[in-house]
């Protein structure tokens, strides 16, 4: 039996892909950053051990036209294909489906991905999909339903696991109830870095300062905190698990050994914290990893990591540390349901950055509530950080509705969302009302990321290198021209439609 693991490419108008692994939601980047979606890349090395045929197929991050893409699957002539998704390209999927079932129609099409698991009926009304899985265990759920579907004939009827809506042979659908993860995460195999082409997505990403990097099997799974209304790590379909440190340890040792990697990533959505972070510091330093050249990032939350955690991250070669700072005023932070204190901001930044690690900051804007105060807060204390070198890197997002997280539930019910058209959720504009003109949202993303062009940020980076650490010149040197070139991406992303026509009542497009 084989199983295909399927990214189609995705292009807009503007000539930009939509990268839809490993996101939180889908962004379209005219210079792509091509993430290892790190579940199913599990998924992919658990069903090759179990002894199936695995075709991995990121028609992204092997640099496909969609044609190719698709005669190289009908090629393949997979038993399965499982496709993963978000809400800004379902009407994308559907179609492509569609096509798919037309072409092979004896492949069976499982849909994943958050928005699919949070709205089932609704691809399978508007597609000829034959199941989808509702939850975020893509790598569980598939290890027990593959060999059912390949030793049973009448599995659309029988299969007796959970967290599945299944397409009968009459058409009518089945639903097997709700997800429930009974296996610890350790049980989940490590990514087997050959089946998943791991060089394809070791240069292109703006988080790797050295490469080839590469993603790390993540340590926690979704995510310990759990409660931000905007994200979608939040609600009752989702489970905390977390992975042994000594087996994340043995991932690392054999990445840098064997692969040769510069740099390793987790992008668990927070990562250890306490007695865990601890030992997996003192492991790299034990095991000598830190000696290896290799630096190593994470996200993390503010008020999770105190000075004597950071200061042993600092001794093992840390670098990387991304923080969700979202927004400068604590009304904001408390109707996003962050569970952190500003005040808190400043130590945990001095500690990072007195330790060697190169702090690196998340920020949106455009909250329904946000106003021009809040917003002038927010822009005025991400200069202040960045310039004093506090932090030394930013992303700053649009905040769009997500799947259906609490926050997009709020928005319907305030009744301020702008559109219903998932086309629009693409994070490249404001579709909530607001108080005040969606432009000076556009002019705050366009201020912020323009620091890095300020003498000031230049000047503080050539400070750094005072301290002749190898990071900081490759920094300055090396990793600022890659930057320079994301940043007037982001800034076009994320303004384009500045100084358009606002759009100021419900779009009742049919979805």
């Amino acid at each position: 039996m084989k199983i295909a693991i399927s990214y189609p490419p995705i292009i807009n108008e503007h000539g930009q892909k939509a990268m839809v692994s490993q996101n939180r939601n889908v962004q379209f980047f005219k210079e792509p950053t091509y993430l290892l979606p790190v579940t199913y890349a599990q998924a992919a090395t658990y069903l090759k051990q179990m002894g199936y045929e695995v075709y991995w197929d990121d028609g992204n991050a092997q640099l496909k036209t969609f044609d190719q893409w698709l005669d190289d699957l009908v090629q393949e002539a997979p038993d399965v294909i499982v496709l993963e998704s978000t809400t800004p390209v379902m009407k994308f999927y559907w179609h492509t489906i569609d096509k798919i079932k037309q072409i092979l129609p004896n492949s069976i099409v499982v849909m994943t991905g958050y928005h699919s698991m949070r709205k089932p009926e609704e691809t399978m009304h508007q597609c000829n999909a034959d199941m989808v899985l509702r939850s975020s265990n893509v790598d569980f759920a598939l290890h027990r339903l593959i060999p059912f579907i390949a030793e049973n004939d009448n599995w659309r009827s029988d299969y007796p696991g959970d967290g599945m809506l299944i397409r009968l042979d009459n058409g009518e659908l089945r639903s097997t109830g709700d997800f429930r993860q009974v296996e610890p995460l350790d049980s989940s195999p490590l990514v087997d870095r050959d089946l998943v082409q791991w060089k394809d997505y070791a240069y292109e990403n703006g988080n790797f300062l050295q490469t080839p990097g590469t993603y790390a099997s993540s340590v926690i799974r979704d995510c310990m905190f759990g409660k931000c209304t905007f994200c979608r790590y939040n609600g009752p379909d989702l489970t905390f698990s977390m992975m042994s440190v000594e087996r994340s340890l043995d991932e690392y040792e054999k990445l840098i050994n064997d692969h040769g990697v510069k740099e390793i990533f987790d992008d668990s959505g927070v990562w250890y914290r306490g007695k865990e972070a601890r030992q997996f510091a003192q492991g790299i330093i034990d095991r000598g990893l830190h000696k290896k050249g290799c630096y190593f990032g994470i996200n993390t939350r503010f008020e999770y990591l105190d000075e004597g955690t950071i200061k042993l991250m600092g001794e093992a070669n840390f670098r990387f540390v991304l923080l969700g700072y979202e927004a400068a005023d604590n009304e904001t932070l408390t109707r996003l349901n962050k569970g952190y204190q500003l005040q808190h901001v400043e130590s945990c930044l001095k500690w990072l950055t007195k330790y060697g690690m190169h702090p690196h900051l998340t920020i949106m804007v455009g909250y329904y509530w946000q106003t021009q105060e809040q917003l002038d807060n927010t822009v005025s204390e991400v200069k202040r950080l960045m310039l004093s070198g506090l932090a030394r890197t930013l992303q700053v997002t649009l905040c769009t509705p997500l799947d259906y997280t609490p926050y997009h539930q709020e928005c319907i019910r305030e009744g301020v969302l702008l559109t219903d058209d998932y086309n629009d959720f693409d994070m490249s504009k404001l579709i909530v009302k607001t108080p005040i003109p969606h432009d000076q949202y556009y002019k705050a993303v366009r201020e912020m990321y323009s620091i890095a062009f300020n003498p000031k940020f230049i000047l503080r980076q050539l400070f750094f290198l005072t301290s002749f650490k190898k990071k900081d010149w490759q920094f300055l040197f090396t990793y600022s021209i890659r930057a320079i070139r994301r940043v007037r991406q982001h800034i076009f992303n994320l303004t384009r439609h500045e100084n358009s026509k606002p759009n100021n009542s419900i779009s009742v497009e049919n979805q």
